[in-house]
This record gives C-alpha cells, sequence and structure tokens, in this order.
C-alpha cells in the first residue's frame, strides 16, 4: 500500500510541477454542516502552496456555489480578471432567464 500512496504522491508532484493552470470542481454537501455544535454558514475549497500560475475551485454547499481563485502576483490584471467574471456572471444569468430548465420531477 506504501508503494502506490508514493506513486501517487511522485505523480501528482510531477503533474502540477509541469502545470501552470489546475480547475478543481467539487459537489459538497447540500445540508448544512457543524463544527463543534456550530452552524457552517459557508465553505470554500482551496489548493494552497501549489506551483501553479492560476487555480479556479468550485464548491457547492448548501446549494450555493462557491468560486475561488488564487494566482501568483502579477499573472492576470486583477481589475481585467474581476470585470470578465462579472460579464460572464451576467450572460449566464441573462440565458439562465431566457432558457429555464425545467425540473426533473417537475410534471
Amino acid at each position: 500500500m506504501l508503494l502506490v500512496v508514493q506513486a501517487a504522491s511522485r505523480f501528482i508532484h510531477r503533474t502540477l510541477t509541469n502545470s501552470s493552470m489546475a480547475f478543481t470542481n467539487l459537489i459538497g454537501p447540500v445540508e448544512q454542516m457543524s463544527l463543534a455544535n456550530q452552524p457552517i454558514k459557508g465553505l470554500y475549497f482551496m489548493i494552497v502552496g501549489s506551483p501553479l500560475d492560476l487555480d479556479i475551485s468550485v464548491l457547492s454547499y448548501m446549494g450555493k456555489v462557491r468560486l475561488t481563485l488564487t494566482m501568483k502576483k502579477g499573472i492576470i490584471d486583477p481589475q481585467k480578471l474581476k470585470l470578465c467574471m462579472e460579464n460572464a456572471h451576467d450572460m449566464i444569468l441573462n440565458a439562465s432567464d431566457k432558457y429555464p430548465v425545467q425540473n426533473s420531477t417537475e410534471k
């Protein structure tokens, strides 16, 4: 078992050091979680300490999508990225209003 873990570790390290960007997408819990009997209101997922220039992580929690972006300083102009993300959000929102998707449980 130890050999499998070491091989996987080498593969992941080699993949990350030869990449400039990663995109992760996780389906999170649909019900609220708690930690030490305190409700968790929001949850984010991020890869930290990686050699990547850009990491985009998407996680859903309680029916809400959370998006995080981490990047090395100077790679992307933050204001331009913010504007592009806002424009993309507006385009997706407008398209979803124009073409609503019917829930498979609805008749």
